[in-house]
């Protein structure tokens, strides 16, 4: 989530020469004043509950909170995560993260910095511009060293720790000046600093570009060679070397990265002036700077400081709600999106390091909620940090030596941002004694399924500890119950039922209850495929979700179900389909899944796909680019490109969002002046091909029905990948009215959230399709039948019954081959299982003879009296039967009669 105002802001030509004198700073003062204002409504008084917590290292914690509140008289929840770090303890410190190997302009996720600095829990830092070089907007420390000064921008806060670890979050400047050998000097611009716009802050003039007439500094920590030359101005360098002045460029550029012992000076306008009036080579110059409060009465010794992190926005001030510092609107303070924060404790004892998630059923938090939220957990005061897809948490689980992310991000759940620098935390503590082994693995296993377990260890100061390869011989593991056996640490589950698993290592010890799943103990088998409109030579991923009796869902292993198809050919490997042909005739195929002598079976109807534009044929379909608003540039065309999917030609839309502002979005228009094509029939879903360009845009298509209402239908909203995928969308979720036409297809990227997505791009498109469902009428039979009677009528025929329907144990009980066949059903019996099988349409069930559990459509069944015999005919409750075949049921009471449809 990058800062909006100074990176979209355009330059306005100035006189104005950038200085930084002691009456201007005094002025810089006036710019924020903390209140206990809030700037929105507050969520109504609600709970913050504690999930878990779970130690890091010695002197830092992880809590998992849920948030619970009203928004908008509706019941919201929200996740949050929460780092608490002890400041007073020595084992533990915090510090900042930068790019890759300290070096800005080379972003990277925060796990990666953690794990290149040996962070053991970390999160994003401060806000950047997305279109620029990489680099942090306000000012950064590590280990001690400057990397990067404040802009002259107003009301951003930074997060620092002094000499003595005392936490401050608070407004700091910056001054220097670069001394000639003459003795002439000129006020420095910053360190490392990428461009931006001054804003109205009584000492620049707002709008003014910083770098006009601009003197800025570039260390070793500014990793490449292009430093921020955005067109505005012309640079002139200086490589400075120990103190000496080793090369000048004139409005050019030295070709190199500033050397560890030196730095290279960019000036431009006025500043570009002092250097060729008052600097040559071989000259030695002298730079000074430095940073400290904006607030005079505050006397930080900067130059001491361990670390500091640029933020964003005061939150809380004293334990209660500030008002913003900068503008809320700017970072969308006012819609609610992940979001990460700091601050400490009123005794200054605990730093916290916040995420909230915006994913699933959690709801992100506006920036008012976000202050309540760290109110409600003891934040003194605090600020915001970059968010929204910038938002993440590492951790390093117990006993681990690797890093995880911790925090559901907002952008595909795992999805990890690279961006410009982090805040980690680290440890201080020596090697210590173990304290406790974590042993982890699958707690539910498939009949002869192998479960490989890892045992992890941690010391007394929470930190993992390598058991090595030479205590394998000490490490012993046991089952409780012989339904398994080991193999070293891999388990093979033989039997169903439960056991606990136990490893020895040294003195510790471990536990682990496990669940091996028979027939038994299932509660429901379900295939889910990715779809259920069966085509020719389509693929189909078929997981295989099992549920416990005791609640727990997992997918089965592939290897240990046995497949049954019906209507088509195909050809099953793992948890693929593909299918071949299909049976001539079929309307519906069927698969059968079996697992331990549990079926399920999932029905696929033949539907037929029509291609409506394959962009094959040169010209045959008008296109043309249309922008919104009018400022949204590109191209839409007729494209060949290797790699096509299918054929040679498909459709190009390049866009460029870079103008306008509030939604924009990039079409391709189909038709004569862009009316559309009519589309036949009446399609139940459209698909095409996409060939991503990882910009997190937008991909929808609009359809005009035959009301004339416009339907927007969305593909992806999270377009994260640069491969091919088809896309479908399920028409009958639009309620549209037939005949419909295709109007266009079109990249968006709506306001919310539009700095996270690239403003540039290229999407290739091709198959355009719709699918149309293959209707499939059966029979529907009329059944009468009466109590105590030996007969049935099925339409307007009567057949002869060896046993009637009777009454018993207050369920009425039917002969249930008769009424399943006079039901337009089959049905089968396994004399050895003592099994009926029951196949309507999509229905399927199972039941056998006096066991009361029945299987219908996956899901276990009790029924209230078992099937039982009577007269050699099985005989079933009529009520339970209907229900899960979908059968509407007539009674009368007067004749005792029950009718079936």
């Amino acid at each position: 989530m990058a800062v909006v105002t100074p990176t979209q802001k355009k330059s306005k030509k100035s006189k104005v020469t950038t200085t930084l004198a002691l009456t201007a700073l005094m002025l810089l003062q006036s710019i924020w004043t903390p209140t206990p204002t809030a700037q929105a409504a507050e969520p109504a008084e609600s709970p913050v509950k504690l999930i878990s917590e779970e130690p890091i290292t010695s002197g830092a914690i992880l809590k998992r909170y849920e948030y619970q509140f009203d928004r908008g008289n509706k019941p919201v929840k929200v996740n949050a995560n929460v780092v608490e770090v002890d400041l007073k303890n020595p084992l533990v410190r915090l510090d900042t993260m930068a790019g890759t190997n300290g070096q800005f302009t080379k972003k990277q996720t925060v796990r990666e910095m953690a794990n290149e600095t040996g962070a053991v829990a970390g999160i994003n830092g401060d806000f950047y511009n997305t279109q620029a070089e990489g680099v942090p907007m306000g000012p950064q420390i590590m280990n001690n060293k400057v990397l990067a000064t404040p802009p002259y921008l107003p009301g951003f806060f930074t997060f620092a720790l002094t000499r003595d670890n005392k936490p401050v979050v608070d407004l700091f400047t910056f001054q220097g000046q670069v001394t000639a050998s003459n003795g002439a000097s000129y006020p420095l611009g910053g360190v490392n600093k990428t461009y931006y716009w001054y804003e109205d802050d009584g000492m620049h003039e707002g709008g003014k570009h910083a770098y006009i007439d601009g003197l800025y500094m570039y260390t070793n920590t500014w990793g490449q060679i292009e430093r921020s030359n955005d067109g505005v101005t012309v640079p002139t360098e200086i490589l400075v070397q120990n103190g000496i002045v080793k090369q000048i460029a004139l409005s050019g550029v030295i070709n190199q990265v500033a050397p560890v012992d030196g730095y290279i000076l960019r000036a431009a306008g006025k500043a570009d002036e002092f250097v060729r009036k008052n600097i040559k080579v071989g000259d030695k110059i002298q730079s000074d700077y430095k940073m400290f409060a904006q607030d005079f009465s505050k006397s930080y010794d900067v130059a001491s400081f361990k670390m500091m992190i640029g933020g964003g926005s005061i939150l809380v001030e004293d334990g209660k709600v500030a008002s913003y510092s900068r503008e809320a609107s700017g970072v969308d303070g006012y819609s609610y999106r992940s979001r990460t924060a700091m601050g400490y404790s009123k005794d200054e004892r605990y730093a916290y390091l916040i995420t909230v998630e915006n994913a699933g059923e959690s709801k992100g938090m506006s920036l008012p909620e976000l202050q309540q939220f760290m109110i409600k957990i003891g934040v003194w005061k605090g600020l915001n940090l970059d968010g929204g897809g910038s938002t993440q948490l590492i951790t390093r689980p117990l006993g681990e030596f690797n890093n995880v992310l911790t925090s559901v991000t907002e952008y595909g759940g795992t999805y990890e941002r690279r961006v410009v620098n982090g805040v980690g935390v680290y440890s201080n503590a020596p090697k210590g004694e173990v304290k406790e082994i974590a042993l982890k693995g699958a707690t539910t296993l498939f009949l002869n399924e192998k479960a490989t377990y890892s045992l992890k260890a941690y010391d007394i100061y929470y930190n993992p500890v390598d058991l090595g390869s030479q205590n394998t011989a000490q490490t012993i593991w046991s089952t409780s119950q012989p339904i398994g056996t080991f193999n070293g640490n891999t388990f093979t589950a033989l039997q169903p039922g439960q056991t606990t698993l136990t490893v020895k290592s040294g003195q510790a010890s471990k536990q682990l209850d496990v669940e091996i799943i028979g027939k038994n103990q299932l509660a429901s088998l379900k295939v889910q495929p990715s779809s259920q409109a069966l085509l020719p030579n389509a693929i189909y991923k078929l997981p295989v979700v099992a549920m416990t009796k005791s609640g727990i869902t997992r997918t089965v292993p592939p290897e240990l179900i046995k497949w049954q198809i019906e209507g088509f050919k195909g050809q099953i490997e793992g948890d693929k389909l593909t299918v071949q042909s299909i049976d001539a005739g079929t309307k519906q195929g069927r698969l059968y899944a079996q697992y331990d002598g549990f079926t399920t079976m999932v029905a696929m109807t033949v539907v037929q796909q029509q291609t409506l534009l394959d962009f094959e044929a040169a010209a045959s379909t008008p296109i043309a680019f249309t922008g919104f608003p009018a400022e949204v540039a590109g191209t839409a065309k007729r494209y060949s490109a290797p790699g096509m999917p299918s054929g040679a030609y498909g459709l190009s839309l390049a866009y460029d969002f870079t103008k306008g502002t509030g939604t924009k979005a990039a079409y391709a228009a189909f038709g004569t002046n862009g009316t559309g094509i009519a589309v036949p029939g009446q399609p139940t879903a459209l698909s095409l091909k996409v060939k991503g360009d990882n910009s997190f845009n937008w991909v929808r298509a609009e359809i005009i029905d035959a009301a004339g209402q416009s339907k927007l239908i969305d593909l992806t909203q999270y377009m994260n990948w640069t491969d091919w995928k088809t896309l479908t969308a399920d028409l009958k979720t639009y309620n549209v009215t037939y005949p419909i036409t295709l109007k266009r297809v079109y990249v968006a990227n709506p306001l919310n959230g539009q700095d996270e997505r690239a403003a540039k791009g290229e999407v290739l498109f091709d198959d355009i399709a719709f699918q149309y469902a293959n209707p499939i009428t059966t029979p529907r039979n009329y059944v009468k039948l009466k109590i105590n009677e030996k007969s049935l009528t099925v339409n307007q025929s009567t057949i002869v019954l060896d046993q009637a329907p009777v009454i018993y144990k207050d369920n009425t009980v039917v002969p249930v081959r008769f009424v399943v066949e006079a039901m337009g059903g089959q049905l089968t019996w396994n004399d050895q299982e003592r099994k009926v099988t029951i196949l309507k349409d999509d229905h399927y069930a199972e039941m056998w003879l006096d066991n009361p559990n029945l299987i219908m459509d996956g899901t276990v069944v009790t029924a209230e009296v078992a099937p039982l015999l009577m007269n050699e005919r099985t005989m079933v409750p009529l009520r339970l039967l209907s229900e899960k075949m979908g059968w509407k049921v007539g009674w009368d009471a007067a004749t005792y009669s029950v009718t079936l449809e």
